[in-house]
């Protein structure tokens, strides 16, 4: 069998029960079934959620599903120390997709009058969101150039029954490819799936080259080639082991308000002039699951998460061989902060590590590099390491007016600070100790002692 959302759920319930729950009693879509989530978050708890009963829809919610680090590994099959060079190295190993004539996605097939994406779960998210959205729509086009498939998960309105909006970000592939269909005055087909393998979600936010299709690297991912299927109306394959799939067509010059909507960055994403989309079919299982992404909170920003943690990863690997972990913390949104953990040869490597991960990816805006000594997983070390190696007018560098993302609430214009823009001032802090000179040695007890100390052998009566 084919992986799919439902073996990974299967897997999620064999191996960490006590993260996967399920809800048997009616929730409404429009805060409710959020506000459960975001009530197990005030108590540092992140579980997967099956909502069995949700108002206004036959389908079940699945939401929450990669709200851990641990689940991103479960997903990979490996551990969440190793889960950013897993994705590196999976993501290299391109599988070509497997066309087949018929897959559990066309079970149900609706088009022309019968289409209806308000039979959908209405799900809104955040109490200022402009209305319900489709969180976790992977966008499929292919470039008209080239004819190279591109994946990516973006915010999608629902507008009516057979009209979304869709925000992609001026810097995105899809942006890109959605521009050229626009200056030749044509249409853009496209198709969203909603459900699917986490790997694939992992798949769509790979951070590689342009020319190289995310379902390629999905099939690395996944460990097997992705299966795809004809559209119903558009010339393009979709995946054949999805749960729902929205096909349609973005007309070029035309533009809606489309927002607000709760983004990554945990503030209200603005209200914008966007291109729609034209739902010209939606097929599904017979006994569909809907997977919902919990916007503005952890799901959304560790759903991101891997392939921009894989890129930085390679490209520090290019210029610093003894870069040992790269970790984009929860706190920094999984977008704008990175710790990097180096074996320091010799003094000036730190900043070397720090310019080279500001670099390695335009989201980020704060870089902290220690030594090796240090867990990057482990946040109070990396904050300790600050506060006890750092002397901050030699080891706190800035540079102003770098390119960051205008979702950034606090990017400024060119034109002035006061101005909502796309540029920020990035910054690094070098935490590593001087090779040069002696540097305190760190009070430990022997390793040997405590690490695979067996803890009942002292409880035992």
């Amino acid at each position: 069998m084919s992986k799919d959302l439902r073996s990974f759920i299967q897997q999620m319930e064999q191996t960490m029960p006590q993260d996967f729950l399920k809800i048997k009693k009616e929730v409404n879509p429009r805060f409710e079934l959020c506000a459960v989530l975001r009530k197990f978050q005030e108590s540092n708890q992140f579980p997967a959620v099956f909502y069995e009963n949700v108002k206004g829809t036959k389908m079940p919610v699945i939401a929450n599903t990669l709200a851990a680090r641990e689940r991103l590994a479960l997903a990979l099959e490996t551990t969440s120390h190793a889960l950013t060079k897993e994705y590196a190295g999976r993501q290299h190993d391109l599988k070509p997709v497997m066309r087949v004539d018929h897959g559990p996605v066309k079970e149900i097939v609706l088009s022309g009058g019968a289409v209806d994406v308000t039979s959908l779960p209405q799900v809104v998210h955040c109490e200022k969101d402009g209305g319900p959205y489709i969180s976790s729509g992977i966008m499929i086009l292919k470039d008209p150039d080239s004819g190279v498939y591109n994946m990516g998960i973006y915010r999608i309105q629902i507008k009516s029954k057979n009209k979304l909006g869709i925000y992609f970000g001026a810097y995105s592939h899809a942006a890109h490819i959605f521009r050229k269909f626009e200056e030749r005055g044509e249409v853009m087909e496209l198709a969203i799936a909603i459900g699917h393998h986490p790997a694939v979600y992992l798949g769509a936010q790979y951070r590689g080259p342009f020319e190289i299709s995310e379902l390629e690297v999905t099939g690395g991912l996944l460990g097997e080639p992705l299966r795809m299927v004809k559209g119903e109306t558009v010339d393009l394959d979709v995946p054949a082991d999805a749960e729902i799939v929205i096909e349609g067509r973005i007309p070029p010059g035309v533009r809606e308000m489309e927002g607000p909507f709760g983004e990554y960055t945990w503030y209200m994403g603005d209200a914008l002039e966007n291109p729609i989309i034209e739902v010209t079919a939606v097929t599904h299982r017979r006994d569909a699951i809907y997977y919902d992404i919990f916007s503005a909170h952890p799901e959304h920003n560790l759903t991101g998460l891997l392939g921009r943690e894989a890129i930085l990863w390679e490209r520090l690997k290019a210029s610093i061989p003894t870069v040992k972990q790269v970790v984009l913390p929860f706190s920094g949104t999984c977008r704008h902060t990175v710790y990097v953990s180096i074996k320091k040869e010799y003094d000036g490597l730190g900043k070397n590590a720090a310019l080279a991960a500001l670099a390695g990816d335009p989201f980020m805006k704060m870089a902290v590099v220690v030594d090796d000594d240090i867990d990057v997983l482990n946040e109070s070390e990396v904050l300790w390491a600050i506060c006890t190696r750092v002397q901050a007018d030699r080891d706190v560098f800035i540079i102003p007016d770098a390119y960051v993302c205008e979702l950034d609430p606090s990017a400024y214009d060119i034109k002035g600070k006061e101005i909502r823009g796309y540029l920020n001032c990035k910054w690094a802090i070098d935490a590593t100790k001087p090779v040069e000179i002696p540097f305190q040695e760190r009070a430990e007890v022997p390793e040997d002692m405590w690490k695979n100390l067996d803890l009942k052998y002292y409880l035992e009566s």
